[in-house]
């Protein structure tokens, strides 16, 4: 007789359960399989790290980028609150530099000392923007709590793998060169083309990010509203915060120790070469940080013994 009440006020206690999803009394949790797919995007900054030699360059100006992610997760919560969730996404991220700045360099002639030289670039209405693009691979904890029959809290926090996967720029503007020769103390003009020294135009010059690591750390977290509309759907609407713990790029040094200049000139073909600013001696850290609103569906698998709940 009393085994037989037990199981009725247990049969009870399940068919007053109204939630959607795995929301049963805790004796009778069984566990959840979520999958989430999620697009979004916002504030997607390269977060340049100036070098000495960059913070000279007065009137050389960082500006936020753009970008965004789309993401397939996995979520297996084992507890009423709480899961474990992995997956891998892929993420856009843009950085921005311009202003009108004079760099110099100082070129030696070790062939013929007295044409050693110091070299101006005047740069204006200078405008670069870079693009870094990324596959993720997150993995964290997440955990959720009721707000209504079918509204949910949702957080999730973690870290994960971020490879670069592809990387350009694209650069604008102007370029004046100009020089000085201290042998003779000699000021030559941008009118010597023929010694490298004219005006130059860098109408969308495009190249490669070539000193980016291809394999970086981050953490993240995002929290949301989760809605569940049937037993198997639900909507997920939310901000999602990511952030590059170690430097993403390295600087390569010539066998000399100098390091990359914007703008090389090579003394026997009388040419400029334009490096890109992440790729100079002007940038010796990036950082990649995102800020953001996501939005996705939700598909939820439960056992069917337990589910408790009408046909998909």
């Amino acid at each position: 007789m009393f085994a037989l009440s037990l199981g009725v006020t247990s049969a009870l206690a399940v068919g007053q359960d109204t939630l959607h999803t795995t929301f049963v009394a805790n004796s009778l949790y069984q566990p959840t399989h979520v999958v989430t797919v999620t697009a979004g995007g916002g504030m997607h900054a390269l977060m340049h790290k100036v070098s000495d030699e960059g913070k000279a360059l007065a009137g050389l100006n960082k500006s936020i980028g753009a970008g965004g992610q789309v993401q397939a997760m996995y979520t297996y919560f084992f507890h009423k609150y709480v899961g474990v969730t992995g997956g891998f996404g892929f993420e856009v991220y843009t950085g921005n530099m311009n202003g009108s700045f004079v760099d110099s360099v100082y070129h030696t002639d070790k062939e013929n000392m007295p044409l050693s030289r110091w070299l101006y670039r005047d740069f204006q209405a200078f405008k670069e923007r870079e693009q870094l693009y990324m596959f993720t691979i997150p993995v964290g904890v997440t955990g959720r709590i009721n707000i209504t029959d079918p509204i949910q809290i949702r957080a999730t926090v973690g870290f994960g793998m971020n490879a670069i996967v592809a990387s350009h720029y694209r650069a604008d503007g102007n370029m004046q060169a100009t020089a000085y020769y201290p042998a003779y103390n000699l000021h030559l003009d941008a009118d010597l083309p023929q010694h490298g020294l004219s005006d130059y135009y860098l109408h969308g010059y495009q190249g490669k990010i070539q000193n980016t690591f291809p394999v970086n750390m981050f953490v993240f977290g995002d929290i949301g509203m989760h809605y569940q509309f049937t037993k198997r759907w639900g909507l997920y609407a939310g901000i999602y915060v990511s952030y590059t713990c170690f430097n993403a790029v390295r600087q390569y040094a010539d066998a000399a120790g100098n390091l990359p200049e914007l703008i090389d000139y090579n003394w026997k073909t009388n040419q400029w070469t334009y490096s890109g600013i992440i790729n100079s001696k002007f940038v010796e850290a990036l950082n990649p940080l995102s800020v953001g609103v996501k939005v996705g569906f939700t598909i939820t698998y439960l056992s069917p013994a337990h589910c408790n709940c009408e046909d998909i």
